[in-house]
């Protein structure tokens, strides 16, 4: 890929500055639109304008055997597509090679939900003395705001990582998310159980090197792969993973369900939850199985 570090360059500032895209998005990104440059200089190609779609339906198919999952063959998709666009917008190349690709639709599933229980027991766990051989002032305090923030603010990994104190307003328990997807930033209240939490926590966090609200041993910014180890061992000692598949963005589910259950309606979720479009929120509006049941139970029996 050496001879289009600059244009890969380009494009990713393209994606941050004026796309807004969230930074892990760009991060993905990056790393898809790498792994084709370097497959298609594989295949002897060494100018841009040189590409046809069956390269990239041929790197396409390369990466289905490696990743399988339709949800990643839609973003390598999406990541193509965008890195192309820009180019031909660029005037760095004529023809749009991948605009023929059709992004892989993702089945439409429901989302994986905690029940209250469950989710207590995930928010009981950074209590505990016994999960971890090395401590730090200000862990437990850290890692069950952490938790409660996504359950009872929604918000995304990346949108969490970005907070820094001057976003924090507890006078009046109003959080402005900066960091957000699409640059959409938002201000939402502040559950009243939560101003507790970040007073205990800034209480005893490990001394200020810089404003980021969630920092690590070294007192710099959490980074993704370090939350998504935090979060994977409380998921795994509360046990609540035994039949669902537990992620951070499950809280963020949780949340968006809990919101509908207390009344709350679309248009209020959606302005929480970020939203760009409602067709992304009205996911929360199908039943499950459990409420469906319990629906049955309830009908009147004659016979």
């Amino acid at each position: 890929m050496e001879g289009w570090k600059e244009e890969l360059a380009d494009f990713l500032r393209f994606c941050e500055s004026e796309r807004r895209l969230a930074p892990m998005t760009c991060s993905a990104y990056e790393r898809d639109v790498s792994a084709c440059l370097d497959y298609l200089q594989g295949q002897v190609i060494r100018d841009l304008g040189d590409m046809k779609v069956t390269h990239l339906r041929a790197f396409l198919a390369e990466e289905q055997k490696r990743r399988p999952a339709v949800s990643s063959q839609a973003r390598t998709t999406a990541a193509l597509k965008c890195f192309f666009r820009f180019l031909v917008e660029e005037e760095r190349i004529v023809l749009d090679p991948a605009l023929p690709l059709r992004t892989p639709k993702k089945p439409e599933t429901l989302p994986d939900v905690l029940t209250m229980g469950e989710l207590e027991r995930l928010l009981a766990q950074p209590a505990r003395d016994d999960l971890w051989e090395r401590h730090f002032p200000g862990k437990p305090e850290r890692d069950r705001l952490l938790l409660a923030l996504m359950a009872y603010g929604g918000l995304r990994r990346g949108e969490l990582l970005g907070l820094d104190w001057d976003d924090v307003d507890l006078s009046r328990r109003l959080l402005r998310v900066r960091k957000a997807k699409g640059g959409r930033q938002r201000t939402i209240p502040v559950h009243p159980a939560l101003a507790p939490l970040f007073a205990e926590y800034y209480a005893t966090r490990v001394p200020l090197t810089e404003q980021a609200v969630f920092v690590g041993v070294q007192g710099s910014r959490l980074h993704p792969t370090q939350l998504g180890q935090v979060f994977r061992h409380y998921v795994d000692a509360s046990g609540v993973n035994e039949r669902k598949r537990v992620t951070p963005h499950t809280l963020r589910h949780v949340f968006a369900s809990e919101l509908l259950h207390a009344g709350a309606n679309l248009r209020q979720i959606q302005e929480l939850l970020g939203h760009k479009h409602l067709d992304s929120t009205q996911r929360y509006t199908r039943v499950n199985a459990h409420e469906l049941r319990g629906a049955i139970k309830r009908l009147r029996w004659v016979g």
